[in-house]
């Protein structure tokens, strides 16, 4: 019986020799890859706000107690409508304050005209002196001085008292009201301000990385962001050339080419940029092997790395646009593309 156990245990006892000498192969790193999807969508709609091309800040050009204003946000006014009036009666009575101080000063200059007449005639006779003589003169012009300084007040009296009315310099809507009837304003302080009518653009914002694909002459496509509305088409007017400081994006300003009951000053939209309808595919550029327009593409069920080259579009921050070599759906890979060979299968994919 020993004998026949010892048989049973020697096969059992070399099992793990052949195992050694045929040792599995080691199973494929996972690696980080990236499957191409289309970022048209994320290229293309932008939300953004309608506002006039032209805002004008309406003021007074004299100081007075604002009486009424007739207009209030969000009318739409006409040019020439009364817009606010300052209180008249104050204007009235600077006005008649200023008459009547040019006429006291009238009589002055009168006064002091008919004096120096009366000592010329007295020097030349030899009963008055030349120093009456001087002081009348002096006091002749003093009045006459008195007299141009009165009349000067009495203009700007009269200015005042016809700049007392502020009128709307064209058809438009006003936007934002800045002075309440009651307040005492200054020359220049903002009362209204009024859109120009005509001339609507959508301000949008865009991601920094956006700018590259947008030529001079932009064209876009604005809708109503909440219900239905007419879309209108609209062109690249102006980019802004300082960056938002926090979220890093840059304003556009994008001139509306056409007219719709629903877009309105501050209504919201959705500006759509018109690319060409093929998708738009960007990949990191740490996925580019060596700096050279060439990836590691992963395919089959092994999961093989293939070396593809590529034809590169323009940056866009830390991707880069393909327009050629690959396809949405594809699996490059992104991180350690320096230590793999053409062929060599790749592990599973880690995003």
């Amino acid at each position: 019986m020993s004998l026949l156990r010892a048989f049973l245990i020697l096969p059992l006892l070399a099992l793990p020799v052949l195992a050694e000498d045929n040792p599995l192969p080691p199973r494929p790193r996972p690696v980080v890859t990236e499957i191409l999807t289309s970022e048209a969508a994320r290229l293309r709609s932008f939300p953004g706000l309608i506002a006039a091309r032209v805002e004008t800040a309406l003021a007074f050009q004299t100081t007075g107690r604002v009486a009424s204003r007739p207009a209030d946000r969000g009318d739409r006014v006409k040019a020439g409508d009364v817009l606010a009036t300052l209180d008249q009666i104050t204007l009235g009575e600077d006005v008649a304050a200023a008459r009547a101080a040019v006429a006291a000063a009238q009589a002055q200059a009168d006064l002091a005209g008919q004096s120096l007449a009366r000592a010329e005639r007295l020097n030349q006779r030899g009963v008055a002196a030349t120093s009456q003589l001087e002081a009348a003169t002096a006091q002749r012009d003093s009045a006459a001085a008195s007299l141009r300084a009165a009349e000067a007040d009495l203009l700007r009296a009269e200015d005042a008292a016809r700049f007392g009315t502020l009128r709307a310099p064209s058809d438009g809507v006003v936007i934002a009201v800045s002075a309440e009837p009651g307040a005492v304003v200054s020359p220049g302080t903002p009362v209204l301000t009024l859109a120009a009518k005509g001339g609507l653009e959508a301000v949008i914002d865009v991601p920094g990385d956006v700018l590259a694909l947008l030529p001079p002459d932009a064209q876009f496509t604005l809708r109503p962001r909440m219900g239905e509305g007419q879309a209108v088409p609209g062109q690249l007017r102006l980019i802004e050339p300082v960056a938002d400081s926090g979220a890093r994006n840059h304003r556009l300003r994008v001139t509306l080419q056409g007219e719709s009951p629903t877009l309105r000053i501050g209504s919201l939209v959705m500006a759509t940029l018109d690319l060409p309808v093929d998708p738009v595919l960007t990949l990191p550029q740490s996925a580019l092997i060596d700096g050279t327009a060439s990836v590691w593409r992963i395919t089959g069920p092994d999961r093989l790395a293939t070396r593809v080259p590529v034809t590169l579009g323009a940056a866009l921050g830390d991707r880069v646009i393909v327009t050629q070599g690959l396809a949405s759906g594809d699996e490059i890979l992104v991180r350690g593309v320096h230590s793999v060979q053409d062929g060599q299968p790749l592990g599973e994919r880690i995003e």
